[in-house]
């Protein structure tokens, strides 16, 4: 039996672009969604001024922004942490306490970054620390509060200014 010889038209080699555009479109839902993350945490305001060297990067770890949101003349309208809006009454004060504790209870370590325009007056700040230390107390299960006030250096970066706060005071309890 004599075999014969086929010839095959040359092959066109193609690339399959499906999953690449798959990938494009996850990265641009990704990017979406941690912008509006960040946008909920950043509110616009004048942070505290300190000199180079008082304060110190935060490392990047568990944290929750706390944000005291100014109103006119060092007054403070409410309280956002995570998206949620907290008035500055005893019990949005509570309810802020009560989602605190929720966070400590699913990280113990957690960083509570604190920020507060520099013309609100401490009586609207001084709730937030409290709101800190309470919340850990509830939280139980050895959670620690540690609070972080973010300040803007003289270069215009933003830092932490680390800080432990007490349970019984709920003041600065060092640098």
């Amino acid at each position: 039996m004599q075999r014969t010889r086929r010839t095959f038209a040359p092959a066109s080699i193609e690339a399959n672009l499906t999953p690449m555009i798959d990938v494009t479109f996850l990265l641009i839902v990704f990017f979406a969604l941690v912008s509006r993350i960040s946008d909920n945490e950043r509110l616009d305001m004048s942070l505290a001024r300190v000199r180079e060297g008082a304060a110190v990067r935060a490392d990047e770890e568990s944290r929750v922004i706390l944000n005291v949101i100014p109103a006119q003349e060092g007054v403070n309208a409410r309280y956002s942490m995570a998206g949620r809006v907290f008035e500055a009454t005893p019990d949005g004060i509570a309810a802020l306490a009560e989602a605190l504790a929720v966070e400590y209870r699913r990280q113990p370590r957690l960083a509570v970054r604190l920020r507060a325009d520099r013309a609100t007056q401490y009586e609207w700040v001084e709730p937030a620390m409290r709101a800190t230390t309470t919340a850990a107390r509830l939280a139980g299960g050895g959670a620690l509060p540690r609070l972080d006030f973010v300040v803007e250096t003289e270069a215009g970066e933003m830092h932490s200014q680390r800080s432990r706060v007490t349970e019984t005071t709920g003041v600065r309890d060092g640098a």
